[in-house]
């Protein structure tokens, strides 16, 4: 799994396919969303954050993993006819979350902030393939439909933290 994971970070389309046609594609997709969560908390429990603060982080991280799936999928396939499934979104989605791990490295050598924005391109980046492999969409409609599905969860996620 770790060599997927590699290579999904790297954007290799045999990544995100191998993930939307795996049988426990999602279950797999989940426990790497986790994953990645619980290795992003782990500064603020050293910090002293509570336990049940770092536990509402991570599922917090992997409901944020359904819903940007659930946008994408929906502005892939409705908005721009992709042919998919919302699980094997899901599944190859989760290959784009862990470049936010390079925002735990990228602190020291950055600001926080650039840190987070270099993530996040790299995030929407992994999106895109997703969305390309998972819906057999053209390059350019992939992108659209990964900008708008990032859009909608950056929104949504803003609009909760108020």
């Amino acid at each position: 799994m770790l060599r997927v994971i590699l290579r999904g970070a790297l954007l290799r389309r045999d990544a995100y396919l191998r993930m939307v046609l795996a049988r426990e594609g999602v279950a797999d997709g989940a426990m790497i969303v986790a994953v990645v969560y619980l290795v992003l908390v782990v500064p603020a429990v050293l910090g002293g954050a509570s336990l049940l603060a770092a536990a509402g982080f991570v599922v917090g991280g992997v409901f944020g993993w359904v819903v940007l799936s659930g946008l994408t999928y929906l502005a892939g396939r409705y908005v721009f006819e992709g042919d998919g499934t919302f699980p094997s979104v899901m599944a190859a989605a989760a290959l784009a979350f862990p470049p936010l791990l390079v925002a735990v490295a990228l602190r020291v050598i950055v600001t926080p902030r650039a840190a987070m924005l270099v993530a996040s391109v790299w995030l929407l980046a992994g999106l895109w393939q997703a969305t390309r492999v998972s819906l057999e969409l053209a390059p350019a409609r992939a992108a659209a439909a990964a900008a708008l599905g990032y859009g909608g969860w950056v929104l949504l996620s803003a609009l909760t933290s108020i």
